[in-house]
């Protein structure tokens, strides 16, 4: 039986990442049933990956909790979420 074409076609990409990241991912994708990874794992990975990562933004929330520590304190979420919460977070501000 052969398999229906994607409506949206696929392209290949080859990527190199860090050994330690290659063995993460190996471990959360391998099958003890399959005694591999299976078929399209790494592709579905990294497309949900890349949907969420184009589809959220970050906000950094350190200068709102009066830490120095850039990046320590990074809420991902959508643009609008992420501007309400900003409106939020600069009205309480401004009330101090």
């Amino acid at each position: 039986m052969s398999r229906r074409p994607n409506i949206t076609p696929n392209v290949q990409v080859n990527v190199a990442i860090p050994q330690d990241l290659h063995g993460k991912m190996f471990l959360l994708l391998y099958s003890e049933l399959e005694q591999r990874v299976p078929v399209g794992a790494y592709s579905r990975l990294f497309s949900e990956l890349l949907r969420d990562y184009f589809q959220n933004r970050k906000l950094d929330l350190a200068p709102y909790l009066g830490s120095a520590d850039s990046g320590a304190f990074l809420v991902s979420a959508n643009p609008q979420t992420l501007s309400l919460l900003k409106i939020l977070l600069d009205k309480g501000q401004s009330n101090e």
